[in-house]
């Protein structure tokens, strides 16, 4: 698109036509404007500015419609006020729009672009009240969506709380899910937090007030969980939070992976997304993560920092206190943790076996009365069987019930899995996040259960497979953890102990560094 050949109509936002045919001249100059403050004009990023002679800026406009062959940019004042007029530019052509109102086909696009031109206003007048803040408090916002990943920020969470320079905001809001196509679970996290006693505000829908909660609390540091932007609802995405400070914990222990598919010039999934570019501050789990991540990164790592990560020292912690759901009496028994994932489909990270497992594992508990056997899913594989429609509802309900009606089985589901880790004795599990965090446990047996179609590891995954015991069929699981048991065997404890060591370079300290570097390097 070159403006300098475009001719457009400049309406106010109740139609009324200011001027007519204006034109964009190489030089700077606009033709066919009467008003002083409309003389010159300019592109400054993507935004086009009107300004007077003295180039002080009268418009901005910042949105952008294209309709048809046509374009409509949406802008408004910029001179000061809380009530700014607001600007439509129509390209000449859509000279049937009458001056009195847009044309109808326009009327969805336009409440649309309201919408951001309303975003637009808060976020300058967010901006104006920080410019003349007193206060010295570091006002952070925590926005969460999935329980089950808050071991990664609680502990950031825990210490700036008891901080005296940091105050310190929990808001809830639901998560998207594939099956059903819509947003749900605020519950589960409203639930989950109130257990805790963790005080928190809920945003369970009406989002786009939601979105005009947050500005007005105006945090200067807004941690969100995941990079994934269909993850969220549309006004929690990247690009109306960053009127603050984006701060990222990865919600998983350690990026194994190289990849998510098979494209060849795949976008870094854990580096290099439009968040992470927009991302104030990523926090890194070790060197050799910074190095592949700085790499990877389209800004060069000039936002990342080397912390250690808060969940892997959660896991770490929780040695001091293990729970294992199943209570038996007499001599204890062997416990063994079945964890599949949920990538049961083709084409993403197809780690996932569960549909050709879940017979087998149901047998071997049967079979092996002397064992006690945890499943522990990741959260969204029950999902995943409806949304590949591989099982029904019914069926995901009777296999539960097959599979808690054996007194050796258990079944857990969300909130911390710390502990359980802690109390078992090995781990049978398909991937992703538990092939590194297991090994903090360093003294006990990982077995992989390998779908042999799944995404490649990078040098670090490579590093952390040395630890794993490599099995493709329940059988063979079955025949590595039995000659654990009568042997007491275990050849690769040593270089899990080695990785437990490259994943943890500070263990116990990783959220301080992150509420020091905060400290440190904001300016209020």
């Amino acid at each position: 698109m070159k403006l300098t050949e475009k001719t457009f109509d400049l309406f106010q936002e109740d139609g009324s036509l200011l001027e007519k045919n204006i034109r964009f001249q190489e030089d700077g100059r606009v033709l066919g404007v009467q008003h002083f403050d409309r003389q010159y004009w300019s592109v400054v990023g993507t935004q086009i500015v009107l300004t007077n002679e003295h180039k002080t800026p009268s418009i901005i406009f910042a949105c952008c419609l294209e309709h048809g062959d046509l374009f409509v940019f949406f802008g408004q004042s910029a001179k000061d006020g809380n009530n700014k007029a607001r600007f439509i530019l129509f390209e000449t052509g859509a000279a049937s729009v009458p001056a009195v109102a847009p044309a109808p086909d326009l009327t969805p696009a336009l409440m649309i672009l309201e919408r951001k031109l309303d975003h637009m206003r808060d976020t300058m007048n967010l901006v104006s009240q920080r410019s003349s803040r007193s206060s010295s408090k570091i006002k952070v916002l925590f926005l969460i969506h999935n329980m089950a990943l808050w071991d990664s920020l609680r502990d950031v969470y825990a210490l700036m709380a008891a901080r005296d320079n940091y105050e310190v905001i929990v808001a809830t809001s639901p998560r998207y899910f594939p099956a059903t196509q819509d947003y749900q679970a605020e519950d589960e996290v409203h639930q989950g937090l109130e257990q805790q006693s963790i005080p928190h505000i809920r945003f369970k829908d009406d989002f786009e007030s939601a979105l005009q909660v947050i500005k007005a609390i105006a945090p200067d540091v807004i941690f969100r969980q995941m990079p994934w932007e269909v993850n969220t609802p549309e006004p929690f995405q990247t690009q109306h939070l960053n009127f603050a400070r984006l701060c990222y914990v990865p919600y998983y222990g350690l990026n194994i992976l190289e990849k998510l598919t098979a494209e060849e010039n795949e976008q870094d999934f854990s580096a290099d997304q439009y968040f992470h570019r927009m991302c104030w501050r990523m926090y890194c789990e070790n060197e050799p993560l910074y190095q592949r991540m700085k790499e990877k990164s389209l800004r060069g790592g000039d936002n990342i920092v080397v912390s250690g990560h808060p969940k892997l020292d959660r896991l770490w912690e929780s040695r001091k206190n293990p729970e294992w759901p199943i209570k038996s009496e007499g001599e204890k028994k062997f416990r063994l943790i079945w964890a599949p994932h949920h990538t049961i489909g083709n084409g993403w990270l197809d780690f996932g076996i569960f549909p050709q497992t879940f017979g087998d594992m149901l047998q071997w508990a049967e079979d092996a009365q002397d064992i006690e056997f945890v499943l522990r899913p990741h959260p969204l594989l029950f999902n995943s069987l409806l949304f590949y429609k591989l099982f029904n509802e019914q069926q995901v309900e009777q296999f539960k019930k097959l599979w808690n009606r054996l007194p050796n089985t258990a079944l857990s589901e969300g909130g911390d899995y710390g502990p359980l880790l802690a109390a078992s004795d090995a781990m049978i599990t398909e991937g992703v996040s538990f092939l590194a965090e297991y090994q903090i446990f360093h003294d006990k047996p990982l077995i992989f259960l390998d779908s042999q179609r799944h995404r490649g590891f990078n040098a670090v995954g490579e590093k952390i497979m040395r630890g794993t015991y490599n099995a493709t069929t329940i059988q063979a699981a079955r025949e590595i953890v039995d000659s654990y048991r009568q042997k007491g065997n275990d050849p690769l404890a040593d270089i899990r102990k080695e990785n437990f060591d490259m994943m943890m370079p500070w263990p116990g300290k990783s959220a301080e560094r992150i509420v020091d570097d905060i400290q440190a390097n904001i300016a209020l």
